[in-house]
């Protein structure tokens, strides 16, 4: 306990130089909590939505892991319907598509026929769901309405077409809220893709013996479908799951974010190390006075780490507690809007936290074993700094 109180009442020595480093460690906690715990988001966005409408596989080109690079003949959906356990097929058409001047990027829109198990998940708030009769009516998430501004009975202006809205639907989360659904024919027309999907959406029964094992064997099964010349048509099946963890798009986001904390933790932990290095170097003497009262070159070492670790801690509460009031204020800045959750998942918190304790570590050890190697003659001949 003592030698906390020593490392504490050094650290409230200097509060300036202390501050300062405890500021880079919470930037950097702050970043990695944000960066890590959306791209976490993301991907459990994306999952639910396919786990909300109940699709259990999803069927795409074999080779491509980018959604929207897949490129499938919408006639191959019967032939996955004949197929034993299964319950429906939504053929399925997916593109970002610019909406007018009002939209900075790209929207996802659907393209779902009318009679989509898919479509029929979904919740209208307000109108009506999509008829096989509405050729060029849309429906709209709720978050992409409002931001839109557009109400039931409203036009709006899609890449070169004009859509009007039949109704507002609310999605199982924000993601699926700032999408918007159209029929497929219209979407082909609109892309320039006739008869062409990105996937295939399948739901198969609820009660299947040894489901894991049995969808393994499904998605074999599928894969091995081959046309009337005996070729195969070249279709990868995954489970909902392993599909959407998989995606290039879940895999960059988690890629860029854990580049991102890791410079933000390297600038955190040279600032500690900056200022523990600095204390040692101007605590020459009184280093030399506690190891000729007896203190231990261990004792002098865990001292410098305790510091390091109580600055550490404090970065690491302070960008806590400054990220979770303000992740709700970044998920509502327009590139993103929609595309992140303001959620911030604990485990995220605790493995920040454990980054945080690292970095102080680390900020330690140069100072630690210079403080260790001093000579005990030549320190107490040493003028204070």
């Amino acid at each position: 306990m003592r030698l906390i109180g020593v490392a504490l009442k050094n650290v409230l020595r200097r509060k300036s130089r202390s501050g300062l480093a405890a500021a880079g460690v919470a930037s950097a906690v702050a970043a990695a909590i944000a960066l890590v715990g959306f791209s976490t988001g993301f991907e459990t966005s994306a999952r639910e939505v396919y786990l909300g409408h109940g699709v259990d596989l999803v069927v795409v080109r074999a080779g491509v892991t980018e959604r929207l690079t897949s490129s499938l003949s919408a006639s191959l959906a019967p032939v996955i319907a004949k197929l034993e356990h299964v319950q429906a097929v939504s053929a399925s058409l997916t593109d970002m598509v610019s909406f007018g001047e009002r939209s900075l990027v790209g929207i996802p829109v659907h393209g779902w026929s009318a009679d989509s198990f898919v479509l029929g998940a979904l919740v209208i708030g307000e109108g009506r769901t999509l008829a096989a009769a509405d050729h060029q009516g849309i429906l709209l998430g709720a978050g992409l309405a409002k931001s839109l501004k557009k109400n039931v009975g409203d036009e709006l202006e899609m890449e070169s077409g004009r859509f009007h809205v039949v109704g507002v639907f609310r999605g199982v989360n924000m993601f699926e809220d700032a999408s918007a659904v159209v029929l497929l024919d219209d979407l082909q027309r609109l892309m320039d893709r006739p008869g062409q999907v990105t996937e295939f959406q399948v739901k198969l029964d609820r009660e299947l013996p040894d489901r894991q094992a049995t969808l393994d064997a499904f998605c074999r099964r599928i894969e091995g479908l081959r046309d009337s010349s005996g070729q195969r048509f070249g279709l990868a099946a995954m489970p909902t799951q392993r599909y959407v963890s998989g995606s290039t798009e879940v895999h960059m986001a988690h890629g860029l974010a854990w580049a991102t904390t890791a410079i933000a933790m390297l600038i955190g932990c040279v600032g500690v190390l900056n200022t523990m290095s600095m204390s040692v170097f101007e605590r020459t003497q009184e280093i030399g006075v506690l190891r000729a009262v007896g203190w231990h070159r261990w004792r002098i070492i865990l001292m410098i780490v305790c510091e390091s670790q109580l600055i550490a801690a404090a970065g690491a509460a302070i960008g806590t507690a400054l990220i979770i009031p303000l992740a709700p204020l970044l998920a509502q800045i327009p590139l993103v809007q929609g595309l992140i959750r303001p959620e911030v998942a604990p485990a995220v918190v605790g493995l920040a936290v454990l980054l945080a304790l690292l970095v102080g570590f680390i900020g330690s050890v140069y100072p630690s074993y210079c403080s260790s190697r001093l000579d005990v003659v030549r320190a107490l001949q040493c003028d204070a700094m």
